[in-house]
Parts: C-alpha cells; structure tokens; sequence
C-alpha cells in the first residue's frame, strides 16, 4: 500500500476493516424524518481489489458479498438487514470498487452495531465482522440541523432508492480527507423545525462556510441565504477548496434568525490534502554539488518558481506541501536545493537525466492541452499524462449530439505499475478544457453516475466529483451502448 492509501485510509470518517482479505471503510449519519424521527443511514464502501473476481457475461467480472447489520440495545436486537451487494462488471484484474447505503429508524439512544461482510466468491471463509458503539442524538425541541454528509456526486432521481433524499440520489464521500486533486468540497444536511421555531414561512438564514484550525472564517468559502421556514429545509452546496493549503478545517451551517441571533450550530471536521506527521530527513547538498547541477542554471527565482510549480502533478504530499506554503517566498538557493533534491530522490544516479525527461513531457502536456485560462499541466489530461504517462490508446469523441466532448484513456501499464486502468474525461462547458470523470485508478476519482452525465448533454445536469455504486450502474454487454463499450473495449 502506498504511503498515500495509507495516508487516506488513516483519515477515514468511520472504520476500516483491514484485518482480514476483505477491505471495507465505513461511516454513519444521522438525519430526522418529522413523522418518524431520527433515522441513521450507514454507508459502507467495499475494495473491490480485496475480494473474488466472480466470472460474469462475455468475458467479464464483478464482486459480490453479503452485508449484514445488526443493531442491539441493552442485548436486545433493535434492527437488522441482510442484503446482496456487487460491482458493476470489470475486466480481469480490473477490480471495481462498490457501495451500500442503509437506513434505519432509531430512537434516541446509544446502539452496539456489528457489521458482517462475506464474500461470496470465496464460499466458506469467515466473514469479516466489526462491532462499536453508536449514538443517535438529536434535540426534541427547536430547530436544529441534521449530521453533515460529505457528497461525492448527486443527481436528480429518477426513481426512489437508498441513495435518494430530497429529489436527488446522492452519493456519500466516505472519508474526512480532501486531497489535492480534488477542488471541490461537496456536502449535503438538512434543517429542521423552522416551522416551529419561527413560524411557518418566516425568514431566517442559513450559513455555511469552512473555518480554518483556529475558527476563522474563510470568506472566499461561505454561503448565506435567506430562507423561509418550514419542517424539512434541505442544504446541498458545492464549496470551491482550490485555494485550502494542507491543514484541518471545519464545515460550518448556522441557523439564524431574523435578528442574526444564533440559533443552532451544526459542524463537521476534514483535513486539506494532509502531509503525514512525520517529516523525512533533510538531504544536505554541498555547495559545489548543488552549483555544478542542472538547477544552478535558473538564475531568477521567478522563472525558477514557475518551473518548479510544474511539479505539482507528479509531487507527494510532503513536497506538494512544500511547494504550496514555501517555495514562493524562498530565496533562489533553496529553489535550486528543493529542485535538484526532487529529482535526487526519485533518480539518484541520474536526477539531471530523469529531470531532462520530465521536461519533454511537459512540451508535449503544454502543447497539447493547454486552455485559454489554464496551462496543459493544470488541466486533467496534462496531470493525468505526467503522473501515470502516455496512454496506450486514446478514444476522442470531440463533438456528438447526444454527449459531452469526451476522451477515454487506456493504460496496459501506467508508470507506477497498475496493470489495465481507464480515465474518462469530458467537457461540459465546451471550452476544450476536459474534466475527469471517473476513473478505475483507486486514488483517483470513481463516478457512479459517468454514464448519465457523460450522456446528459441536453439535460445540462450539475454534478460533482462522484463514486463507483453498485447494482444500479451495472454493464449490460448486449446494450449497445458505445461509451461503454469503448470503456470496456478501448480501440
């Protein structure tokens, strides 16, 4: 496991069950149903490489397990489900990773749960089990907001399903961490008993905002509106994180009412693009060494920040960190040291040489994807091509009535040896700028709805950065449909 998985699997909002072969994260929210009362939903997401590759149609595999939960109070079962769950269909060694979401309907209380996950491609081995405490907890009187749920993708539903609240099927984020791929922070909560509080279809204000460590709020990161009162006020945003250094941060939603007092405070903690607690070792370069080096050539720090700046798609998270919150303010000898170290440690009989390369394909990034607003390796492709390399075969659909400008890359072997993996990225905005979509890379994005939104040409649908689910996106292999055919079959 890389230090990154590892880094991302620490930060996960509920547990992690690595113990045994089966890999599966988990969390849980709270929410409140006016005619029921509190309802908990459980989202579990499953590592499609820690199960069975289950034989399918026409060549191809999917995963399948059994999930149980059992919810017990005082030794007295409270609830229980029993369901099937399984991938969308992969090509061999392509392992796809799935998701459940299920709701209960508790009182007020503190639960023991136990979660038992078998894996049906490999009948009779032990199930995976995990047990902990829970607690459902929301206020009897006065208007308050439910948990927060950090968002992945959403969609307007089409049909009622466990994914579907307030009109949309949305897809949860199962983890507290944001790493520096992803721009945009999405959450959904819901407020209740306005109503009550100040009377039917009175204004009040909702504010949503990120507040850093020490509780200060970022403007450039806020939302207020106006409301009006009523039993259930669902809040689904979208905040721009692109400019959040490494560090721990707070989602806030206040409740206020027409006289700006303070009513209610919901929050939920994450972590921006998180270095891990301990730093490596300095590397200490003679004078002489760093001065007959390639890097002693950038003579004026800012051409020297802007080179260094393009190494940002293929940096770690200790020298992203680094280039983030030091390098625009260092003096040109510590440029010239973070430059040559960069390439010393990933190429330590040759840096000059690995560098040399490094700058190739930067000419071919800026040539080929550079925008009218970004340049080639800020864009998606252009980081994709530096970290992961030249793709096999390149699939451009640039104009089509019924979808979105997309291209589907296809790697045999990426260059940090994954064996058979596909990014899809599309543009919605038309400006030749293609966003990634969904990919089978584990740390990259993974998108239950690409189909649709690829698709969703004349419906213009506003979705986010999304997950891999389940049952609802299986591949029909007689349908054809041809983005997913060139998914499966790139040529």
């Amino acid at each position: 496991m890389t230090a990154l998985r590892q880094l991302v699997m620490m930060a996960l909002v509920g547990f992690s069950l690595s113990a045994s072969a089966i890999r599966v994260t988990f969390d849980y929210r709270v929410f409140h149903a006016p005619d029921k009362g509190p309802y908990v939903e459980f989202y579990t997401s499953f590592d499609g490489r820690t199960l069975s590759e289950i034989p399918a149609d026409s060549g191809l595999f999917r995963s399948r397990v059994e999930l149980m939960i059992v919810l017990t109070k005082d030794g007295q079962i409270v609830d229980y489900s029993k369901e099937l769950a399984e991938s969308d269909m992969f090509s061999k060694g392509g392992a796809a990773d799935f998701m459940t979401v299920s709701r209960f309907v508790l009182k007020q209380g503190i639960y023991d749960l136990e979660l038992e996950i078998s894996d049906l491609g490999t009948p009779g081995i032990e199930p995976t089990k995990y047990t902990q405490k829970i607690e459902i907890n929301n206020p009897a009187n006065g208007a308050f907001v439910s948990d927060v749920e950090f968002v992945s993708a959403y969609r307007p539903a089409q049909e009622q399903t466990h994914f579907t609240k307030s009109g949309f099927d949305i897809m949860p984020y199962n983890s507290d961490y944001f790493p520096a791929t992803l721009n945009s922070l999405m959450f959904y909560a819901e407020i209740y008993n306005t109503d009550a509080a100040f009377g039917v279809g009175q204004p009040f204000v909702s504010d949503v905002y990120i507040a850093d460590a020490h509780d200060r709020v970022l403007d450039q990161c806020r939302r207020m509106k106006k409301e009006k009162a009523a039993s259930v006020i669902p809040i689904l945003h979208t905040l721009d994180i692109s400019g959040l250094s490494s560090g721990e941060y707070k989602v806030k939603i206040e409740v206020r009412d027409r006289d700006n007092n303070l009513v209610y405070l919901r929050e939920r903690p994450f972590s921006r693009a998180r270095v891990e607690q301990s730093s490596p070792q300095t590397m200490v370069i003679p004078d002489g060494e760093l001065y007959s080096s390639f890097a002693s050539s950038f003579t004026d720090k800012d051409a020297l920040y802007a080179h260094i700046l393009y190494h940002l798609p293929i940096a770690g998270d200790l020298d992203r960190n680094t280039i983030d919150q030091t390098m625009k303010v260092a003096d040109l000898k510590t440029m010239q040291s973070f430059l040559y170290t960069f390439w010393l440690k990933r190429n330590p009989e040759d840096p000059e040489g690995a560098w040399s390369k490094y700058n190739e394909l930067i000419q071919i990034v800026e040539q080929n994807f550079t925008t009218k607003t970004k340049a080639g390796w800020q864009t998606d492709r252009g980081r994709v091509y530096l970290q992961y390399g030249k793709p096999n075969t390149r699939v451009i659909r640039p104009s089509d009535a019924d979808y979105w400008p997309y291209e589907i890359w296809h790697y045999y072997v990426t260059n940090d040896n994954l064996h058979n993996r596909r990014f899809l990225f599309y543009d919605t905005k038309l400006s030749g700028d293609m966003e990634l979509l969904h990919s089978d890379v584990p740390s990259e994005i993974k998108n239950y709805f690409w189909k649709d939104m690829v698709r969703s040409r004349p419906m213009a649908l506003n979705m986010g950065d999304a997950s891999e689910l389940n049952a609802n996106q299986r591949r029909d292999p007689n349908s054809r449909d041809e983005i997913e055919d060139l998914w499966y079959n790139p040529h």
